[in-house]
């Protein structure tokens, strides 16, 4: 009955994310990325293989991370603004249900859009007989894993705070938790006891979204694929992520006046 209902409430984020031509935008950026390929071809590219493959996993953790942030911070506050929550908070679902199945829904359209921006990106590289180690499958389930902390985060801070201040917040701790935790390693030292836990506790809360970028070893040759006890261990540290983000969705989404 559950999954019914979490799927049901998904595909209705991806219908919406088509209606309000979310993926439309995924696709103009597809479109450029072949065009600039193509301008790109006529200079050659000869000897500037890996260049272009950083490029390539930069562009695309870049707007995948963007989409994500910006679907997964406005989803619940549209659904109150617009007032069509009521209907649905009207059926035998839970709020739980609700905040797990639209965040299941956002996690589907980030995969939607990474997933077509990279076989676009994939099909310009080919016309160049540029070719990726099998690792770039590792880097493109990594990513999508890294996608799923990331909304369950949006989806988060949206219950907290407004939509701006939401994706702002969210944009700040995904792409600055790793100078975030480099200052607190640095100033940890120089501290007194107490301050040295605060920090410990801040580190431990910090989403490290780097963990999931194989990018560095996807675009050079010869790497070796991860071992797969990385991967699981990345698979593990999404799923306790993602739980407690959707724990504290709950924990205030469920005491919010509609």
């Amino acid at each position: 009955m559950k999954a019914r209902v979490y799927k049901a409430l998904a595909k209705a984020v991806v219908l919406e994310s088509i209606r309000r031509k979310d993926l439309w935008v995924v696709a103009i950026l597809g479109f450029l990325i072949l065009v600039s390929s193509g301008a790109l071809g006529l200079f050659g590219i000869g000897g500037l293989e890996i260049f272009v493959k950083d490029l390539a996993v930069s562009v695309l953790g870049l707007f995948s991370t963007i989409l994500a942030v910006l679907i997964a911070t406005r989803m619940m506050p549209e659904e109150i603004k617009q007032r069509t929550l009521y209907p649905l908070l009207a059926r035998p679902i839970t709020r739980l249900d609700l905040i797990i199945g639209k965040t299941l829904g956002a996690i589907a359209v980030s995969w939607i859009a990474f997933l077509l921006l990279a076989a676009l990106t994939g099909l310009a590289l080919a016309g160049f007989h540029v070719t990726f180690e099998p690792i770039m499958a590792q880097y493109l389930l990594a990513k999508m894993m890294g996608l799923v902390v990331i909304c369950g985060l949006g989806v988060a801070f949206s219950t907290l705070m407004t939509p701006s201040a939401a994706s702002t917040m969210c944009f700040v701790i995904v792409f600055g938790s790793t100078m975030i935790s480099r200052a607190l390693v640095m100033a940890y030292e120089s501290c007194s006891p107490l301050l040295q836990w605060v920090f410990k506790l801040i580190d431990w809360a910090l989403p490290q979204v780097s963990l999931f970028d194989l990018g560095g070893r996807a675009v050079y040759m010869h790497w070796s694929p991860v071992p797969m006890w990385v991967m699981g261990a990345l698979a593990l540290y999404m799923a306790v992520y993602f739980a407690g983000a959707t724990g504290l969705s709950w924990l205030k989404f469920r005491r919010q006046p509609l």
